[in-house]
């Protein structure tokens, strides 16, 4: 009978293995999403040691149960967003009410509900002066906004889903451009048939416009996570003070693999997201970032809930 329980244990022991490397695998599968929306499920397989059938079948789950969206974001430049700030609010009363408003602003990329002082957390691109003076105004009028503590970008170094902001403003899309991007607005992974289909076009042709748009970096297409979702990875919001050179301190947190990287004015020299599958890795990663010489202070917040991520995927070149 002991041999026999001992068997049964390792049997069990092994499944559970197995299963952490399966689940270790699909997350590593999504990661690659993240980076590219249409990578290849043939050179995803290829790079870790698996099938095109497993990561095909890992992509339509998580499609299915709506843990992530495949999508295209379009470049700040070319929607004519030219500043770029990132704003706490502190309520006195219930949030619902300018939590909805501030989704509902085309001006906010990315809303959280975050632990600390503050209840909630908003990016904002806007165009010209006084654009992003009046939509901080807005803000402040909300319905139980108390204070807000504002933080200008001086430069966004990474942004994981959305083109950062390159300055070329002459870049120029015509309207096959635009019909490729609304069609990768609905599906990030149409063929470059649905997509020639769509702008009238080859197939060829539409390989050729879309590798012009992403090398220039007009447009990015992502997998997004769905963070409402349980197999959704866990993030923090991290403001930066830095000693010495700023150069040195962007390289150090650029180790850690952030989502997000800008440098600041305000409070904060740098500004960063850092993400991670489980809290130890969350704290691993902020550990490391309060050891390096050149980051003299860390502040850092958890998002205990995205309530938008949208970086110009639904809006309308012009």
């Amino acid at each position: 009978m002991r041999k026999r329980s001992r068997t049964l244990d390792q049997i069990s022991g092994g499944n559970v293995e197995q299963g952490a490397i399966s689940e270790g695998l699909r997350a590593r599968v999504l990661d690659e999403l993240r980076a590219n929306g249409r990578a290849s499920f043939a050179h995803i397989a290829a790079k870790h040691g698996t099938t095109r059938r497993f990561v095909s079948s890992v992509v339509q789950s998580a499609l299915e149960n709506e843990e992530l969206r495949i999508t295209v974001s379009i470049s700040p430049d070319l929607l004519g967003l030219e500043r770029f700030a990132y704003v706490q609010i502190a309520l006195d009363g219930p949030i619902a009410e300018a939590r909805d408003a501030l989704i509902a602003m085309p001006e906010t990329t990315f809303i959280a509900e975050i632990t600390g002082s503050y209840a909630l957390d908003a990016e904002l691109r806007a165009g010209a002066d006084p654009h992003l003076r009046d939509t901080v105004d807005y803000i402040r009028q909300l319905p139980h906004v108390r204070e807000l503590r504002i933080h200008h970008y001086d430069s966004i170094e990474i942004n994981l889903y959305s083109p950062i902001r390159t300055g070329r403003t002459s870049f120029v899309v015509d309207n096959s451009d635009r019909a490729i991007i609304r069609h990768l607005q609905r599906d990030g992974r149409a063929t470059f048939r649905e997509l020639g289909e769509a702008a009238a076009i080859s197939a060829s042709g539409a390989r050729l416009r879309l590798a012009r748009l992403t090398n220039h970096g007009a447009v990015k297409v992502v997998g997004i996570p769905t963070r409402g979702s349980h197999a959704a990875t866990l993030t923090v919001g991290a403001g930066i003070q830095v000693r010495g050179p700023l150069a040195a301190a962007i390289e150090r947190v650029r180790e850690l693999g952030p989502e997000f990287l800008a440098v600041s004015s305000g409070g904060y020299d740098l500004i960063a997201t850092l993400s991670g599958g489980s809290h130890d890795e969350i704290l691993r990663l902020t550990d490391r970032l309060r050891s390096h010489p050149e980051v003299s202070r860390v502040d850092t917040w958890a998002n205990l809930r995205m309530l938008k991520e949208q970086y110009g995927e639904g809006d309308l070149l012009s």
